[in-house]
């Protein structure tokens, strides 16, 4: 599923229209009657998270006063082509899936070869955009502090993450690549790390999404990826890849055993229960790290409360 830097892209990418009138629609969508778009001039576009906002209005000379906002949703295989309709890709699986090129859900002409089409998305007319700006991940006004508290829950951190009402704009590969920068196992429950390290979390997952808008183009992250469909660290260790998360938020994670241990407790918090690590007269998993051996580090954890786990 595209993400906050990607739709972001797409935003400036759309934006090359902006003042132009529509001259003719396209598309399957059933949810909006595009002819009402016709005529009209493309006059603001706003990205918040993983949704993209585009706001059509009658010429400002017309005695009639209309005005049409449109929210794009992308789903898991959604994108936007300018200019170029989306073709077939030689992929064997999607092969499978589809026996014709992929139909656009809306294509909206702005001269004879200038269009825009979105593909795999949802698409509704809306009065106006309702944006927190203090949730998306991509601005200076992304309120780092409340985050924070929103990831002192008793939930894994690769849940929290991908929870848009706090982190619009975050998906797997910036979870993934922020969970390793700040050395945090996907599974630890957030109620579990420090402030500190919460903070350390939320600012890796700002850092990481700005740099993949500079860094990245408008249909791939940057090459120089740390975790994501690695199959070694930076540091040479092997990748840990499975399905975690809990129902709408589980994806294919990827972390290091050795760099990204799981942590038993956390003192400065009130939220968790103190969890005692079973040593067994072995060296900790940091002091075998600093000798060098080459023995993966685990760490075993017991039950904090009933009906409550802390996933090893």
């Amino acid at each position: 599923m595209p993400e906050g830097p990607t739709v972001k892209k797409w935003g400036t990418m759309a934006g090359q229209f902006l003042g132009r009138s529509v001259v003719t629609t396209g598309g399957n969508t059933k949810k909006v009657d595009l002819q009402m778009l016709q005529g009209l001039c493309f006059t603001d576009i706003q990205v918040h998270g993983k949704q993209m906002f585009m706001k059509f209005t009658t010429d400002p000379s017309s005695q009639s006063s209309i005005q049409v906002w449109l929210r794009y949703h992308f789903g898991m295989w959604g994108t936007l082509r300018v200019n170029e309709l989306k073709s077939l890709s030689n992929s064997a699986l999607y092969r499978a899936r589809f026996i014709q090129d992929p139909k656009p859900r809306v294509v909206l002409y702005f001269g004879d070869e200038e269009f825009l089409a979105f593909y795999g998305c949802s698409v509704q007319q809306i009065e106006a955009p309702l944006i927190d700006e203090e949730t998306d991940v991509l601005l200076d006004s992304f309120n780092v502090e409340k985050s924070t508290i929103f990831l002192r829950q008793e939930k894994p951190v690769c849940h929290l993450l991908l929870d848009q009402r706090q982190f619009a704009g975050v998906g797997n590969i910036v979870k993934n690549e922020a969970l390793y920068s700040a050395r945090i196992h996907p599974m630890q429950l957030g109620s579990t790390l420090s402030s500190e390290k919460t903070l350390e979390l939320v600012e890796a997952v700002g850092d990481f999404a700005k740099k993949w808008v500079n860094d990245g183009t408008p249909y791939s992250p940057m090459r120089d990826l740390s975790i994501y469909c690695k199959k070694a660290c930076p540091l040479g260790h092997k990748v840990e890849r499975d399905m975690l998360g809990q129902g709408e938020f589980a994806r294919i994670t990827y972390w290091c055993a050795w760099c990204q241990p799981m942590q038993p407790t956390a003192p400065s918090t009130e939220f968790a229960e103190e969890v005692q690590a079973e040593t067994s007269g072995e060296k900790s998993p940091d002091t075998l790290l600093a000798e060098g051996s080459p023995k993966r580090p685990i760490v075993m954890l017991r039950e904090t409360s009933p009906g409550s786990h802390l996933y090893a």
